[in-house]
């Protein structure tokens, strides 16, 4: 890897981007249950837990980044209902990544474990491979050069860099699906030192140069990741004991998560003359796009195909024939 990873290059990457919109835990628990067929904020809040000003803040950010948009479906008083846009339907393949290793690693028992592929009938796992050579995507067979608008990078706003934490209105009632991962990387900050330690940055100071970020902030989130096993510390220095920071298995495991932020938001974020990373993949030499395929039939898998049995889904019958029509 010969370009230097530097402050500019991580906050003007792609997934640095979609951690402005995306890298949030109510952001995400939100984009679930609009995936899942909720449309009205009463069971928005009740499904995610989220305390009303909370919501209504994430809501309003989704609608202005255009994820969302409202549509009256009451008159006197006018009430509204949110459904995904364009843009937001295109992170299908996020939210499925998300899944995936949900279901990998999570002790959740809520989650579906398989999905059916209406097209070829068969009970399946989504797989993400190269649309160019077909094959799997290994963080450790991917490169990356600057591009041109690497030296555009934004802080993150100061009001999205405390880690998201449940709310005071949780109830026994409330969602708890995809929790595990967005208690790992439910944060803008927290995404951003994973982010960092697929660019090959392994040691505290390295990570904090690249990032700007708060060493207070940033021993807190290493603590957090080596808490929940995505990474763990390794000594490299033993007078006195200084330490660096290695992805195991797990961690290695988001990196389509990783991957799929940083597409969709070269996609929707970026503008033609603002790319700012190119991803190379080794086995083919092409730049890097995925594509997301069946595990049985290798067909590319859309949105509308694709179902999960409904013991797995905790509302009653019309709401899970909603949510199997949520994304056609």
């Amino acid at each position: 890897m010969s370009t230097t990873v530097n402050h500019d290059l991580i906050l003007a990457s792609p997934v640095a981007r979609a951690l402005v919109q995306i890298g949030d835990r109510w952001t995400a628990l939100i984009l679930r249950d609009a995936f899942l067929g909720v449309r009205h904020f009463e069971e928005f809040r009740r499904r995610s837990g989220a305390a009303r000003g909370t919501l209504a803040s994430r809501l309003k950010g989704m609608v202005e980044n255009d994820i969302l948009y409202k549509r009256p479906y009451q008159d006197s008083p006018t009430r509204y209902e949110y459904r995904l846009t364009e843009k937001g339907r295109d992170l299908y393949p996020f939210m499925l990544a998300v899944w995936a290793w949900e279901t990998r690693w999570s002790e959740e028992r809520h989650i579906p474990p398989a999905l059916t592929h209406s097209l070829c009938g068969n009970r399946m796992r989504p797989k993400f491979r190269c649309s160019d050579c077909h094959t799997p995507i290994l963080p450790r067979e991917v490169t990356f050069e600057a591009g041109r608008g690497q030296h555009s990078g934004k802080k993150i706003p100061p009001r999205f860099q405390r880690r998201s934490r449940a709310s005071s209105e949780s109830g026994h009632d409330i969602d708890r699906r995809f929790f595990h991962v967005l208690d790992v990387i439910g944060d803008r900050w927290t995404g951003l030192v994973v982010a960092a330690l697929y660019f090959g940055l392994n040691r505290f100071d390295e990570i904090g140069s690249a990032l700007g970020i708060a060493t207070n902030i940033l021993a807190d989130r290493l603590k957090l990741l080596v808490s929940v096993e995505v990474i763990q510390k390794i000594p490299y220095q033993i007078k006195p004991v200084r330490y660096e920071y290695r992805l195991t298995e797990k961690g290695s495991a988001l990196y389509t998560n990783v991957l799929q932020m940083h597409e969709w938001a070269e996609r929707w974020l970026a503008g033609d003359d603002e790319t700012t990373l190119i991803l190379t993949h080794v086995p083919c030499g092409s730049r890097l796009h995925s594509e997301l395929v069946c595990s049985e039939c290798l067909q590319v898998l859309k949105a509308s195909e694709v179902t999960y049995d409904r013991e797995f889904f905790r509302e009653d019958s019309a709401s899970s024939l909603q949510a199997e029509r949520a994304i056609q």
